[in-house]
């Protein structure tokens, strides 16, 4: 059987949001080095309080963990 996926507009929102993120770090990157990327920032951030490193990975955990889609069984999948 089929399935057809439309995703909500809160995933969507997030995918977007997600992939201009990328862009733009990849932008600051290539401008002014690794030194300006997230990665780098939530490095540091790291050293100085790990509760917001920690808080971060848990949203993003979160977003992308799997959840199963509605009206799907187990023999389905």
């Amino acid at each position: 059987m089929k399935h057809t996926f439309k995703m909500p507009l809160a995933g969507l929102i997030t995918t977007i949001a997600i992939i201009t993120l990328g862009i733009v770090d990849l932008a600051f990157v290539v401008i002014s080095g690794t030194g300006s990327s997230i990665s780098n920032f939530m490095i540091n951030v790291g050293f100085e309080a790990p509760m917001v490193v920690f808080t971060m990975g848990y949203i993003m955990g979160h977003l992308t963990g799997y959840m199963r889609p509605e009206g799907i069984s187990d023999e389905d999948l």
